[in-house]
Order: structure tokens, then C-alpha cells, then sequence
């Protein structure tokens, strides 16, 4: 089976290498740079020459050039798997087989309940969402991409637990990036059996649909209580903008801190630059 991977970030390194124990990776696509986008982005350089995977860089997946590239690999199927982009319905409908999407969170099945400590909302930026929420649980969904999103059919999913403490961006996108290459070892022989999951959404009764996350809402309010200043810090690690306070027209940004029985500890900020920074 010829396939291609679009993605940005952490995610895709775990799903590339799933994906080449099963299947030809004919292509992978990923932006050239960050652009607008709430996160800065993975050099797959090194991994994809050393699976032998082409990369084509491009910052609209939309694209005329890119829908000629992927017309040209001719993949029978496709993952969006750590990917920003909402893929349009001329694109993900290329590979006969369809596109395979994935949403950092537990989506949930038809019949399914939502917990309040178990991230199951559509949306975007579902892991700082879930620090920012104090959630126990959270996961990877990994749907048929439609033309609405979040909305398709699961293919797998699984869930991962959070330090509710000192969870951070960084650390809990290293776990959800295990759980990609996980499920995908799991269920891609089902894919190429021929039998793949379907399984029905509940799209009814759901968390809230989350909302975009922009660098400017990383402000923090040092009027807040320090736990809701602490889960802020800690969902905007690397490879998000830090946090950051505004100090006499100069920003100064928290790269990382700890917080124990309601004192910080531990601060480590900066002075300007890129809020792109403490790797």
C-alpha cells in the first residue's frame, strides 16, 4: 500500500515510524516554516532520510502545486497525523481509500457519556486545552477525515493519563506521540485486510467545541491564582509560545516553573526574543 503523512510536529516522528513497518511512505509533507501557525514546527530532515521517505514542503496542504504532488504519488491512502490545517475535500478525497486524521484527545463513541476529567472535546489546540483544564485523561483519536471536522468515523483511539500537577505541553505531546505509533502498529493490518474500523461518533451531548489558541492569549494575569497561572505556563512549553508578562513594553516570557504547595520554586524566563524558546 502507497501512503502519504502530512504533519508538523512530534506526532508524525512516532507515526512515520509506524507507518513504514507496514506500508511504502511515498511522500511527506510538511510546512516550511511555522507562518501562522500556534507552534513551531519539526525537522523531520534526518528521520525521513534515514527511512528513505520523500519531503515536500509546503504551507498550504490546498494548494494547486501540493494537490499536483499528491496526485503524482498516487497513495491509496493518507494520514494527517499532527497536521494544523483543515484539509479540503478535493484533497482528502485523492487516495481511493480516503484520509486518516488525528485528533489529540478521546473522542467519544456513539452512546458514550462525557467525563469532565477526560478530554473528549472536538476543536482546536486539544493539548494545551487539556493542561489548561486541569484534566486527568486525554488521548489520540485517529478519525476518517469528512467535511466537517472531528466529525468522521473512528479508526482507533486510546487515551493517556496526565500529571495533573506538572503536566506540560511538552511532555504530554511525547505521550500522545507514543500513543500515535501505537495505535497505528494496532490497526494498520485491519487497513490493509481490508476490514479497517468504522466506528460512529457520538455527536450529540459533547465537551464544548474548543476554541483557537493564539500567542497573545498567553498573557499572563498576575492577578490570577497561582495554580491557573501555573497550568498556563505549563500548557505553552516548547514547541508553543511561552507565557509571558508585559514589563515596561518589553516582554518577559516563562519558559518553564514549578509550583509546590502554592509557592513557585522554580522560574526561568527571559527577556524578548522568540516566544518560540526553552528546548
Amino acid at each position: 500500500m502507497r501512503v502519504v503523512l502530512a504533519s508538523m510536529n512530534e506526532i508524525g516522528r512516532d507515526a512515520l515510524e509506524a507507518l513504514v513497518e507496514f506500508v511504502e511512505v511515498v511522500g511527506l509533507f510538511t510546512p516550511g516554516e511555522r507562518g501562522k501557525l500556534y507552534m513551531d514546527v519539526t525537522d523531520f530532515t534526518g528521520l525521513a532520510a534515514r527511512l528513505k521517505v520523500p519531503v515536500f514542503k509546503t504551507d498550504d496542504i490546498n494548494s494547486k502545486e501540493t494537490e499536483a504532488q499528491l496526485r503524482s504519488l498516487r497513495p491509496d491512502a493518507g494520514f494527517s497525523l499532527g497536521w494544523k490545517q483543515i484539509i479540503k475535500e478535493r484533497i482528502f478525497t485523492i487516495p481511493p481509500q480516503g484520509w486518516i486524521g488525528g485528533h489529540p484527545a478521546k473522542l467519544l463513541l456513539k452512546g458514550e457519556k462525557a467525563e469532565p476529567r477526560v478530554l473528549s472535546a472536538p476543536g482546536n489546540e486539544p493539548m494545551n486545552h487539556a493542561i489548561l483544564r486541569g484534566c486527568e485523561k486525554t488521548g489520540m483519536t485517529l478519525i476518517w477525515l469528512t467535511g466537517k471536522v472531528d466529525a468522521g468515523e473512528v479508526f482507533a483511539r486510546g487515551e493517556v493519563a496526565m500529571d495533573t500537577e506538572h503536566e506540560t505541553s511538552r511532555t504530554l505531546l511525547a505521550k500522545v506521540a507514543r500513543l500515535t505509533g501505537e495505535l497505528l502498529r494496532a490497526n494498520l493490518p485491519a487497513l490493509l485486510a481490508g476490514r479497517p474500523p468504522r466506528l460512529p461518533q457520538e455527536m450529540a451531548n459533547t465537551q464544548p467545541y474548543m476554541k483557537p489558541i493564539k500567542a497573545q492569549d498567553n498573557r499572563i494575569d498576575l492577578a490570577a491564582p497561582a495554580e491557573e497561572t501555573y497550568r498556563l505556563i505549563r500548557s505553552c512549553t516548547y514547541p508553543y509560545p511561552n507565557a509571558f508578562i508585559e514589563f515596561h513594553g518589553q516582554r518577559i516570557y516563562v519558559e518553564r516553573a514549578k509550583l509546590e504547595k502554592g509557592v513557585f520554586t522554580e522560574l526561568v524566563v527571559r527577556a524578548g526574543g522568540s516566544p518560540y524558546a526553552g528546548e
